[in-house]
């Protein structure tokens, strides 16, 4: 969300039509215009989930924001009847809730910028937290424990005491823009930070019309097809070609990809290395021009030492790191999200193929496994029949484990289902739920899991057997 209008929601107050078939919540401004013009509905985006459903460490309360309404849900899923028992109001658009006792519930309010500690024994909220800009998770680790929260547009951590909840919380620096799901490591010592807005390894080399900001380094003779601007995509040739009977193209700037030797590539493997971070790395003028040796960092989760807060960074994850759990045999952190092949040119060639939906696993420190959630797809065709789409995962937005870390469920948003993996990562079932899954919270002693779907403003129930 846009800083301004969120400034504007706090000052408004708003009441949230929800629609089942879009992220939008329309409200309306009542306000009479003195020169009679038509009166012009307020339109906000309500904010993405993150963690919005959880279940108490007892297994008996499920929990679950409800967006719209500003409040949190709590069911009881002790018996067979699941029950709601009652709906706390809390701040503007909770996104995420974490217990930490079986009685004390942490509620994370983007717009408020707030956190909401909820007291379920008596139904209200016990205490509210500031926090900075745009809050997005709650975690809790460390020895004694701390309350750990992603600050996404502050780019910050705030770390607060649970014992003392009018202490000012410490913070730290998330290098990384967008940081928002979270996640505890097996021993609780370290804390995991998703950075939602992660570069993949691409930039760009300047082109198009030489002025005094930018140079044009695709003409540059030094590059890898002489000053050749269009720069070919097949070889020596262009896919699709060139109607020679239209007038020739106008030059451009190329988008190239850092791969794992250090180079900068382009789609056609040609390497402008020598521009982006060797010898001609300053001929790009003020707004193009490196130095030598230069990078561009790509880092995807933070690892957050949950005692000494030092920070260090896991990289070369995907382009979007969505959601996050840890794997409760290995330890491994399993990542979830998207990854765009943003350096691709031009129709057809990126028709319908444009981006992968990935789940990325490493130890801290160590090396990353990346894997296709989506291997039944051919990315050389820009569509396959429905019967394969239709087993796609679109959006991932929740992962959870089972206690034996046999089988993670990841619920996609853009595909209204949640998908089964194994151990290595491999397909082992889909199941259809309802409108926009976003969250996911499996129940061991029932085996069962609950489904949070935006869109429908609904729970789907999931038998695991």
């Amino acid at each position: 969300m846009i800083p301004r209008h969120k400034k504007l929601l706090k000052s408004l107050g708003c009441v949230s039509l929800f629609i089942s078939i879009s992220t939008l919540c329309i409200n309306t401004v009542l306000a009479a215009d003195p020169w009679g013009r038509p009166k012009e509905s307020f339109v906000n985006w309500e904010n993405p989930h993150v963690h919005p459903l959880h279940i108490t460490p007892d297994g008996t309360k499920l929990l679950a924001v409800n967006t719209p309404d500003n409040s949190l849900l709590v069911y009881d899923i002790s018996g067979n009847v699941i029950n709601q028992i009652a709906s706390i109001p809390v701040g503007l658009d909770p996104v995420s809730v974490r217990a930490r006792t079986n009685n004390e519930v942490w509620v994370v309010n983007h717009v408020s910028d707030t956190v909401s500690v909820v007291n379920l024994s008596q139904g209200k909220v016990i205490a509210t937290l500031k926090t900075d800009d745009e809050p997005a998770d709650v975690v809790f680790a460390g020895s004694p424990q701390k309350a750990f929260v992603s600050a996404s547009q502050a780019n910050q951590l705030n770390i607060f005491d649970p014992t003392n909840l009018s202490a000012s919380p410490q913070s730290i620096f998330i290098n990384g823009e967008d940081p928002r799901a979270l996640a505890v490591s097996k021993d609780g010592s370290q804390v995991y930070v998703a950075i939602f807005e992660s570069g993949n390894g691409t930039t760009v080399v300047t082109g198009g019309k030489a002025n005094s900001f930018e140079v044009d380094l695709v003409r540059r003779p030094e590059g890898p097809y002489g000053g050749i601007n269009l720069p070919p995509n097949d070889g020596a040739n262009y896919n699709p070609p060139i109607n020679t009977n239209i007038p020739a193209p106008p030059p451009v700037s190329m988008i190239v990809r850092k791969d794992n030797a250090g180079r900068w590539m382009d789609d056609n493997n040609g390497d402008w290395s020598r521009f982006i971070s060797g010898d001609l790395s300053g001929l790009g003028g003020t707004r193009g021009g490196r130095v030598a040796g230069w990078d561009l960092p790509d880092r995807d989760v933070a690892v957050v030492n949950a005692n000494s807060l030092a920070v260090t960074y896991q990289t070369r994850l995907m382009n979007a790191n969505m959601a996050m759990a840890v794997h409760p045999s290995s330890g491994e952190v399993t990542v979830v999200g998207t990854d765009a092949t943003n350096e691709i040119r031009w129709e057809p060639n990126v028709n319908g193929t444009f981006i992968r939906v990935n789940m990325a696993r490493f130890l801290p420190g160590g090396a990353n496994t990346i894997l296709d959630l989506n291997p039944h797809l051919d990315y050389s065709v820009p569509t396959v029949p429905q019967s394969q789409r239709n087993l796609s995962i679109g959006d991932p937005r929740g992962i959870a484990w089972n206690a034996a870390g046999t089988r993670a469920y990841i619920a996609g948003m853009g595909s209204n289902n949640v998908i089964v993996v194994d151990n290595d990562g491999n397909r082992a079932g889909r199941i259809e739920v309802g409108e926009g899954p976003t969250g996911i919270a499996l129940q061991a002693s029932r085996n069962r899991a609950f489904v949070l779907n935006k869109f429908d403003a609904s729970i789907s129930v999931l038998n695991l057997n």
